[in-house]
């Protein structure tokens, strides 16, 4: 009888050692995405996201912005990111992809030839960098770059290039990534 008393209490105490463990979890860094993207957390609106789920979400981004700021649809997908984060939703959790193609190809480019096609610095490397750094994969369709005259040497080093936009969109959705359009 002793000993079923000391195995409860033993339960019980590991239970209770659980329960602090999980009540001082700490929570994902907020914002993920530093200076874009700005995000007020908002906890006691419904729906929240999950602290716990995977999110897969594939981004497609065809517009242009003008070619001195950061492009909206970028700003739209860090937005994405801080919300999440907003929530407690690790980096870990949000399996985020942007697809780059049509009138956005340009923001690929490296610094250097953004600055001799547009006269200034390419704005969108900053956050391309960031946006990398908190997991998000960037890719661009191949064939927009061959129709923007952008050759593989050009290409942000962040960002990697598939075959096609249509082709790439349609594997990721096959794989339960949901599309959104910035």
């Amino acid at each position: 009888m002793l000993r079923k008393i000391a195995i409860l209490l033993a339960v019980f105490a590991g239970l209770a050692c659980s329960a602090t463990v999980f009540a001082k979890a700490k929570p994902a860094p907020f914002p993920l995405i530093q200076g874009y993207g700005t995000v007020k957390p908002l906890p006691a609106t419904s729906p929240q996201p999950s602290r716990y789920k995977i999110y897969k979400v594939i981004f497609d981004l065809t517009s242009a912005g003008d070619a001195g700021k950061v492009n909206p649809g970028l700003e739209a997908v860090a937005q994405a990111v801080n919300a999440f984060a907003s929530a407690g939703v690790a980096k870990k959790n949000l399996k985020f992809v942007v697809v780059i193609h049509g009138a956005a190809t340009p923001i690929v480019i490296e610094s250097g030839g953004y600055n001799t096609r547009f006269h200034v610095a390419n704005p969108n490397s900053d956050l391309i960098s960031k946006l990398t750094a908190a997991g998000v994969q960037l890719l661009v369709d191949g064939q927009a770059l061959i129709k923007h005259q952008i050759e593989g040497g050009e290409v942000n080093s962040n960002i990697e290039e598939t075959l096609s936009a249509p082709t790439t969109l349609v594997i990721y959705q096959e794989h339960g990534y949901q599309l959104y359009l910035p």
